[in-house]
Parts: C-alpha cells; structure tokens; sequence
C-alpha cells in the first residue's frame, strides 16, 4: 500500500511530489514513445503493460536508497513528467540529476526548468550534497540551454554507451550566489569557470 506523500515540492509552475502507483500508466507510455526514449538515449520499452506491472508497484513500495525519484505535476496536479536524483555519494557529496517531460505540450514553456530549479532547492537545501551533475546528449540544445538558465555550465564531453554527452554540474556554492541575486542581496562577483568545454 502506498504511504501519504513525504515530500511535495513547490516550485513557480510545477511541484514535485512522492511517485505513485497511479503514475504507472503516464510512465509506460513514455517509455514506450521512440522520441522520448532517443532524448534519454535508451531503447523504447518492449514489455506489455501487464509485465510491467509486475514489477512498478515494487519500486514505488521500496524505492533505492541510493536515489529519489519525483513525479512532476503542473500546479493543478497533472503529471506531466519525471525527475530524480541518483547516484548519491553523501561522503563526495555529488549526485547526478535526470528529468523527463513526457508530456510535450509542456515542452519549451518554462516547466523542466523550473522543476530543475526546485529540486536544487531541496537538494541544497535539505541533503549535505554540494554539487549535482547530469549527462545530456551533445546534440540536444534545447536541453542545454534549459539547465544553463538553471544554473548549470557544462564541463566536458563524455563518450558513453556509444553516444556523446555533455556534463554539466552546478555547485552548491553557485546556487547561493543564483539566490542571492534573486533574493536582492549582495553578493560577490561569480566564481563559476566560463563555459568552456573540456573534451
């Protein structure tokens, strides 16, 4: 059985609350839609929809204690998209973020940015994590420019699985001084490197 929501995460356009069970069906077809799955450089999905039921409810039950997943609902509750946190090293303090919007009348309208936005917020602010990264394919500019307005700069390109990423990352540091600014307060000069791409 599911427990009562934990979390629910507001931002400006969306929130980012607990997965559930009645998110499955959302999650099938998106994992089943050739664009989506090329955007997240895996193959699209080849189970029905009752052997993937066999094993949803497990990973909502008993979710991995090395990452957090959250489904992304616009304000008036629809569930537009995915995002998450894994590869959690508390020790390095690192993680690596993922978001999908499956939901494509959502796309290029403000919402993935603003739900990257709001899970920085409760990273940094509630998780001892000081610097979270993300791989995204080299050819997806749509993608990069949402992270930068984020506050993420890229780092270097990655060759993995035969595809080409760009990382990128944002440090705790950086976020605060992003705050600051929208906050009024005065802050120092950024200390954050110029966006120029390590290969």
């Amino acid at each position: 059985m599911n427990e009562p929501y934990l979390i629910a995460l507001k931002g400006e356009r969306v929130v980012l609350r607990d997965k559930k069970l009645s998110d499955a069906a959302d999650d099938y077809k998106w994992r089943l839609d050739e664009e989506l799955t090329r955007l997240d450089a895996a193959p699209p999905l080849r189970l029905s929809y009752r052997e993937y039921m066999l094993f949803y409810p497990e990973e909502i039950d008993y979710p991995s204690p090395g990452r957090r997943r959250f489904g992304i609902d616009t304000v008036d509750g629809k569930h537009i998209g995915n995002c998450m946190y894994y590869d959690i090293d508390l020790r390095g303090g690192q993680t690596e973020m993922g978001i999908m919007l499956g939901d494509r009348d959502y796309w290029s309208k403000g919402y993935g940015s603003d739900a990257v936005r709001t899970l920085l917020d409760y990273i940094f602010v509630h998780t001892p994590i000081s610097r979270v990264y993300l791989h995204t394919l080299d050819w997806n500019i749509r993608a990069h420019k949402s992270f930068q307005k984020a506050g993420f700069v890229p780092i270097k390109n990655v060759r993995r699985d035969s595809y080409n990423f760009l990382q990128m990352e944002i440090l705790k540091e950086w976020w605060q001084e992003q705050k600051n600014k929208e906050n009024g307060k005065k802050a120092s000069e950024p200390t954050r490197p110029s966006p120029t791409v390590r290969s």
